[in-house]
């Protein structure tokens, strides 16, 4: 099921990424295209309020990941005694490793996205060979390899409905990711680059770790008699009960290993990715580095231990927030893919006023936010649910618990109904070129756009191309 679903993750992070590929791009031009110049403010704020929020519980999991390295190296800051109260939430040693990973990764703001490409190379050989050395340990440690039992025992039927909504879970969680692909596509060195790595690395990626994590857990558990699923968590489990030369090696690179992994998490999915969609709200007063900054600061200020340490009513409706976001992802991609067929007027998504097709209505596209609200209702009471304890009709949570599917699906197919009884402005859709579009000439070849072919300009230019060519 964990394959099923990153296939589908996949899947969306081709389709909500060509916009990047084809116009160069990101996700706020997508969503401004489909909910307007002003309803593209909702789409972005409803991301990067998730991600202030992410952000800083992944900075937590790098300073654990600081403190397992200071705790390998200097025993002393292992065991440093704690002079934080316990209303605090976090120790002083976490304290200090979450201040360190601060003091590291806030200046990476201020390099351009342009120039992480050989870091996140070093970042993700680094994240491979640190799981790879944990699973082997715990295999050969324990053994040899060993499954988790089931917890419980479910009938057929239930357990039909437990494997969609693992499916929906493991789309879900990566919706939010997928649905801001164009921010990084549109700097893709050519048309096909990312099609590889979404279609085909992303769903093995996803179901390889998964495996390697259960089967790791599970030696774990049957050795030490307690499940860890976090892997920080499980190196500060060893250091704490067995603190040998060994043990503090192993758990150095390990630490390591995960804070590289957390500053790259960090700067793909959440700051920089935010900064670029902030920047598309105030362009004048914020840029790319500004918008990163800002996302920085908010994750460090909400004091994002307390996330992970005491959840509560404010943790489960964020972990719900893939109901409100799988239904945005269906209705980029429809509008894009289906209602558009690809063809963008780029001009006229910066044209903040009425002349444009994509001001709709007072800037909204209520059929974009009609087809949003409609298809968030069958789960909102098993949402209401889950945060209030209320017990309703069976029916009601099964359809949060699949709320990927109602969401993403049938988000996308009621705002597509939608428009073919109330067109979207602007049709006929036709492609208008751009900046230096009107002379490119690549390789003899001219623009293959969908209006190239019948313009006599574009196809005087390619036979003077073609000709200077065969001399």
């Amino acid at each position: 099921m964990v394959f099923v679903g990153s296939v589908l993750a996949g899947l969306i992070a081709f389709v909500c990424g060509e916009p990047g590929v084809q116009y160069h791009c990101g996700f706020p031009m997508m969503s401004r295209a489909s909910f307007g110049m002003y309803g593209s403010y909702f789409v972005v704020m409803l991301k990067c309020f998730v991600n202030f929020i992410y952000f800083g519980i992944q900075a937590y999991w790098g300073g654990l990941a600081v403190k397992v390295v200071l705790s390998s190296i200097f025993p002393s800051f292992q065991h440093m005694t704690n002079t934080l109260p316990a209303s605090a939430a976090i120790t002083t040693n976490e304290l200090i490793g979450f201040v360190i990973y601060i003091i590291i990764f806030t200046p990476l703001m201020l390099v351009h996205p342009t120039r992480y490409h050989k870091y996140l190379w070093y970042a993700f050989g680094a994240s491979v060979a640190t799981m790879g050395g944990l699973f082997i340990w715990a295999i050969a440690a324990n053994g040899g390899a060993s499954v988790l039992g089931p917890s419980i025992v479910i009938s057929s039927s239930t357990r039909s409905f437990r494997m969609l909504q693992a499916v929906s879970s493991v789309a879900g969680s990566w919706t939010g990711s997928s649905i801001r692909q164009a921010d990084w596509t549109r700097y893709s060195k050519t048309k096909r680059a990312p099609v590889l790595n979404q279609l085909i690395t992303v769903p093995l990626t996803i179901t390889i770790t998964a495996m390697l994590g259960v089967f790791a857990t599970s030696a774990v558990k049957n050795m030490y008699g307690k499940a860890y699923w976090q892997p920080i968590q499980l190196l500060e489990f060893l250091l704490t009960h067995n603190y040998n030369a060994a043990t503090r090696a192993g758990c150095f690179f390990g630490g390591l290993g995960f804070f590289w992994s957390q500053i790259a998490v960090n700067l793909v999915q959440n700051s920089v990715a935010a900064g670029m969609d902030l920047a598309s709200i105030a362009p004048r007063w914020i840029d790319v580095k500004r918008g990163s900054l800002i996302m920085c600061f908010v994750g460090y200020l909400i004091n994002p231990w307390r996330f992970v340490n005491a959840p509560g009513t404010f943790i489960t409706v964020l972990n719900s927030f893939g109901m409100f976001i799988s239904p945005l992802a269906g209705i980029n991609a429809v509008d894009f893919w289906l209602v558009r067929r690809r063809i963008w007027k780029v001009p006229d998504l910066y044209v903040g006023n009425s002349s444009s097709i994509y001001w709709f209505t007072f800037g909204l596209n209520w059929r974009a936010f009609l087809g949003w609200t409609l298809s968030i209702w069958p789960s909102f009471p098993g949402f209401v649910q889950a945060i209030s304890g209320r017990k309703l009709a069976p029916g009601w949570l099964k359809c949060f618990q699949a709320a990927w599917f109602i969401g993403f699906l049938g988000g996308g197919l009621v705002y597509y109904i939608i428009c073919l009884i109330f067109p979207p402005p602007g049709r006929p859709y036709v492609r208008e070129l751009f900046g230096n579009e009107h002379n490119e000439v690549i390789d003899g070849m001219a623009d293959s756009g969908p209006d190239s072919a019948s313009d006599p300009e574009h196809q005087e230019k390619s036979r003077v191309a073609a000709s200077l060519k065969d001399v």
